[in-house]
């Protein structure tokens, strides 16, 4: 056995970026410590502030001041008697005040002007009392610090701790404060019990918050695009200015909440989402899909739903004033307010024989619509959902169609010419006379597809890759002059097809049904025809050199020098 020797200075290289890749690490984790020791000085310097401020004002301060007053007080109405002078002489000095003899019969003092100026037992007491809270207050504020963050709510608890009791199974952190929390891509648990907490600014991009409680937490700035909701609770939950964009929703109750100037762009509303009485007033909906959505009573107004999805749609009693709903999308099964004109607003009706010509309708979800004999020549229908779609006799010439899906769709004569399909879904779909002459077809999935007597004629799929299999049907296809060099066609349905002209170098059609099929000038040289069936094919003047013909059925065909085999 060989043993692979490394030079030196790849195993240097190797070391050092190892120790880069350590070092990078380390700085990461020190930004991060950085940052967390920020958080924590501003909510330390805070409370030294609040204690600051407590101390300066307390009660203490006012009774020194009284008790000055009251020493002066004494001091003039000591009496200025020689007896007193004598007395004072023979009595040892006492700095200190006696307050029995300043006191007066009822515990006052009463100063010159006849006012009482201190009640001093009782005032002491309390005095006494109120220091004896206020340290206990302190003490308290302590011990809050000591324990923090679990139960002092005024400072955000740190992401790494959160993650912290997270991992050590808590999953109630009811009104727990959260603001600036990082859970970026984080898969929470379905059990997580967020209701009331403040969750301001959070980073939740791409987390998945499925069956997560949400109700009444503060959402607000906070960045949730591409985010996944399945029945997550959001009921009453403040998500004004939060970013959704391209977030996900299913069987979700977003009742009541407060969506207000909301970037909810792109974001998938349409499966079963509670939206009745939600704010969205001046929410970026354009292109959100909302199809099939309930929202009776929701605050639309100023709201851009331009291009939005509004395909049965419930909007009962829905305040759309000044709502822009230029190129959204509807049909009769949508309910509008009372009055409420969609067309004038700029509403598209989508439905069979309508008209939509060079229409943007990218990434729509149009699945299991009736568009028969519609018009969208030229329109943009990237990465479009058309998935069982009827689209008989519809018109896509020059339309791109690039990435859309059209599994299963129904395209019973439709004309594709000139149709950009670049890595289009057609699979299991009805192409049956469907024109697809000089369409792009590069990367596009045929594999199930009904291609009876499609118009292929003239088109390139040498670089298309065109993806088949057994159980697509060119039967009757015009596929003539078509460059098929090096495709697997084993056991695809050829009979009837016009393949003439067409370039089969290489390709192998072993147990293909090439029956009837118009086979003329054709090249096969180099192809795989074992157990072909080529009954009363046209092979006259068809390259065959090196072809495998080897338990093929030959009866009635007609041969390249013109003869027919019987």
């Amino acid at each position: 056995m060989g043993i692979t020797v490394v030079p030196k200075k790849l195993m240097n290289m190797s070391v050092l970026e190892a120790e880069l890749a350590s070092l990078v690490s380390r700085i990461e984790f020190l930004e991060e410590r950085q940052n967390l020791l920020a958080k924590y000085a501003v909510g330390v310097k805070r409370q030294v502030e609040r204690l600051i401020e407590r101390f300066n004002t307390r009660p203490e301060y006012s009774m020194l001041e009284n008790l000055q007053d009251a020493i002066i007080q004494l001091c003039e109405k000591l009496p200025a008697s020689s007896q007193s002078q004598n007395s004072a002489w023979q009595q040892p000095s006492n700095p200190f005040i006696s307050w029995n003899e300043a006191l007066n019969a009822d515990g006052s003092y009463e100063s010159s002007n006849g006012s009482k100026a201190l009640d001093t037992p009782v005032q002491m007491q309390e005095s006494a009392h109120r220091w004896t809270k206020l340290e206990e207050a302190d003490l308290e504020a302590d011990e809050e610090m000591n324990y923090w963050p679990e139960r002092n709510q005024e400072f955000p608890l740190p992401t790494r701790d959160f993650l912290k009791l997270y991992n050590d199974q808590k999953r109630n952190f009811t009104g727990t404060n959260l603001t600036g929390v990082n859970l970026r891509g984080k898969f929470l648990s379905y059990d997580l019990n967020l209701s009331q907490s403040n969750l301001s600014q959070a980073n939740l991009r791409q987390a998945s918050l499925s069956g997560v409680n949400l109700s009444r937490a503060n959402l607000q700035n906070a960045e949730l695009s591409e985010a996944m909701f399945w029945k997550t609770n959001l009921e009453e939950a403040n998500l004004k200015h939060a970013d959704l964009t391209r977030a996900t929703f299913k069987e979700t109750t977003l009742e009541k909440a407060n969506l207000s100037r909301a970037n909810l762009s792109g974001v998938n509303l349409s499966q079963q989402v509670n939206l009745n009485a939600t704010n969205l007033s001046d929410a970026n909906l354009s292109r959100a899909n909302l199809r099939q959505s309930t929202l009776i009573k929701a605050n639309l107004r100023q709201a851009n739903l331009s291009q939005a999805n509004l395909l049965g749609t419930n909007l009962e009693g829905a305040s759309l004033e000044g709502a822009n709903l230029k190129q959204a999308i509807y049909n009769k099964a949508t309910i509008f307010p009372t009055g409420f004109d969609p067309t004038q607003a700029g509403a598209l009706l989508i439905a069979a024989h309508v008209s939509l010509r060079k229409f943007d309708f990218a990434s729509a979800d149009l699945s299991d619509v009736d568009l028969a004999k519609a018009n969208f020549q030229g329109a943009n229908l990237y990465s479009i959902n058309l998935q069982a779609a009827d689209l008989s006799e519809v018109n896509l010439s020059q339309s791109n169609l690039t990435k859309a899906n059209l599994q299963s769709a129904i395209l019973l004569q439709a004309n594709l010419s000139e149709a950009n399909l670049e890595e289009a879904n057609l699979e299991g779909a009805n192409l049956t006379g469907a024109d697809l002459t000089d369409a792009n077809l590069k990367y596009t999935n045929f594999q199930g597809a009904n291609l009876a007597a499609v118009d292929l004629n003239q088109a390139n799929l040498k670089s298309a890759k065109i993806k088949v299999d057994h159980r697509t049907n060119f039967s009757g296809a015009n596929l003539s002059g078509v460059d098929l060099v090096g495709y697997n066609l084993d056991r695809i349905n050829l009979s009837r097809a016009n393949l003439m002209s067409a370039n089969l170098c290489g390709a192998s059609l072993e147990s293909a049904n090439l029956s009837e099929a118009n086979l003329a000038f054709a090249d096969f040289s180099g192809a795989n025809l074992s157990n072909a069936n080529l009954e009363r094919a046209n092979l006259k003047k068809a390259k065959m050199s090196g072809a495998n013909l080897c338990g093929a059925k030959l009866k009635g065909v007609i041969l390249p020098d013109g003869t027919i085999h019987e």
